[in-house]
């Protein structure tokens, strides 16, 4: 969820403002690296966005499944919220 909402920070400020334009435009360079205004890709932008968002994936995969199963040994230890 952190590495999600990190990308759409921005394009959720600019939602809040009514400016949908620039939300959708802040929401595509972050995670398509694409600028519709300029017309051109950028690729720092696409960092900023896509790289926090798979780490979170690679997290969620790797620590909460298989190999480590820690959301199964919270869900056994009778943890009720909390999961990876």
């Amino acid at each position: 969820m952190i590495g999600l909402a990190v990308g759409l920070a921005e394009p959720a400020k600019y939602l809040m403002d009514g400016d949908w334009e620039n939300a959708a435009n802040a929401a595509s360079l972050n995670y398509i690296g694409y600028d519709f205004k300029a017309k051109q890709m950028n690729w720092n932008r696409l960092v900023e966005g896509l790289i926090p968002l798979m780490v979170g994936i690679g997290v969620h995969k790797f620590v909460g499944g298989p190999p480590l199963n820690f959301n199964r040994m919270l869900a056994n230890a009778g943890v009720p919220v909390f999961r990876i």
